[in-house]
């Protein structure tokens, strides 16, 4: 029978492969928006499992629910790869997900973001940690197990999706509501550290706010209605709902402590006007509302329209536009649920340190497989959330190693 200390001792014979199957992945620009090179990334992952054993379809969404699902993606197939490895007998189901889209590399590089190198034990590129590093891990785990001639009663499914920067809606969004992700427990191989298991995540509520004023000549501003100046109005009412948000506290761990409550970020992107000696008629702002898990999405709408009914109550001119731009979830799995134990047991055989459960900051795939497909489900996987989307993003070597184990030995816990 094989045997745990099997298992770890195949993982670290793959150190080498699993660093570069992350150079691979990492080689391939997926950046969203608009989700280029998805159906190379797909392939590649694709093939991949497909060496190791596994039963792998190419799901891709019809060209028909684009503009609903990637309005962001120039009408770019958006293909999602999803492979199982079937068990001995009937037994637990265990799901591996992680997204390979990855965000624009932007400024300040001083390395080639799409030429992966290590350099002191650290790998560099855009998406080493968030996330291509965590799909490198699962996958890497299975072939583990499966060279290491480990029989899993249970079975072990993988699904690698993009558009998770964008929301994830054509991604593990479409395989949730398409009920292609069946299991009993689930990972998402986000980068929360190795030593940090993410078993929620906040929600986001995302706004466009537009005020309509009446142009006019920059020297006769008195006979126009500024828009620009309402504007002003509105952000300033929505700033006043920061003191509401101190006053609420999740009842879950995070890092910073400042994060345990809800945030409104306002102004991430700013637009109107016309010309410098024109009365603006149109302007607008964005806003950025994450809930903590306690919060309700539908309470946070009515929190911001009322206070924008009281704005219009106030201001007869005020005249607002709202548009919706995303909506996702607050997600949480209970640590006592065995998803959970299973993971952390492990986490401290291999690194013996115990875990921090916590919630994450931003949102995640996750919310779909918990909140639509009702699976336990928590994230774990190696990197870094504060390399993530920033230059010079790298993984560590070893937590790709170390997080390959845990991920290994868990599948081997829970689907033996």
């Amino acid at each position: 029978m094989v045997n745990r200390e099997d298992v770890l001792k195949q993982v670290e014979n793959l150190r080498g492969e699993i660093v570069n199957f992350t150079k691979e992945l990492v080689k391939i620009s997926t950046v969203n928006p608009p989700g280029e090179k998805y159906d190379e990334c797909a392939a590649l992952i694709a093939k991949k499992l497909e060496s190791i054993g596994f039963n792998v379809q190419l799901i891709e969404v019809p060209r028909d629910k684009l503009e609903e699902l990637a309005p962001h993606g120039e009408g770019l197939p958006r293909v999602s790869v999803l492979a199982s490895l079937k068990g001995t007998a009937q037994g637990p189901s265990l799901h591996f997900n992680g997204h390979f889209d990855v965000v624009p590399p932007g400024t300040g590089w001083t390395k080639d973001p799409f030429l992966p190198t290590v350099d002191e034990g650290k790998l560099y590129g855009r998406g080493t940690s968030d996330m291509k590093g965590g799909i490198a891990t699962m996958v890497m785990a299975a072939q583990a197990l499966v060279e290491a001639g480990v029989k899993l009663r249970g079975e072990l499914s993988i699904s690698a999706v993009p558009d998770e920067e964008t929301g994830g809606f054509a991604g593990a969004g479409y395989l949730v509501r398409n009920r292609l992700i069946k299991a009993d427990y689930a990972i998402v191989t986000e980068p929360s550290s190795i030593n940090t298991i993410w078993n929620a995540h906040k929600g986001a509520l995302w706004l466009e706010i537009t005020t309509l004023g009446k142009a006019a000549h920059g020297s006769l501003p008195f006979m126009g209605i500024n828009a620009f100046e309402k504007l002003i109005k509105v952000a300033q009412a929505l700033e006043g709902l920061k003191p509401k948000f101190a006053l609420r506290t999740s009842s879950h761990h995070v890092e910073p402590k400042e994060a345990m409550h809800p945030t409104i970020m306002i102004g991430g992107v700013v637009s109107g006007g016309v010309k410098v000696n024109v009365v603006p008629s149109r302007c607008s702002m964005t806003i950025d509302r994450r809930l903590i898990p306690e919060e309700k999405m539908s309470d946070a709408k009515k929190e911001i329209e009322d206070v924008l009914k009281s704005l219009n109550r106030e201001d007869p001119e005020l005249k607002i536009e709202v548009k919706s731009l995303l909506e996702a979830d607050a997600a949480v799995t209970p640590q006592g649920e065995k998803i959970c134990e299973t993971l952390a047991k492990n986490i401290r055989q291999v690194t013996n340190i115990t875990p921090q459960f916590s919630l994450c900051t931003a949102f995640l795939d996750m919310r779909f497989l918990v909140n639509q497909a009702g699976i336990p489900t928590v994230s774990y996987g190696p990197g870094l959330l504060k390399t993530a989307h920033t230059a010079d993003e790298y993984v560590l070597v070893d937590d790709l190693v170390t997080a390959t184990k845990v991920l290994a030995l868990t599948a081997m816990d829970l689907l033996k």
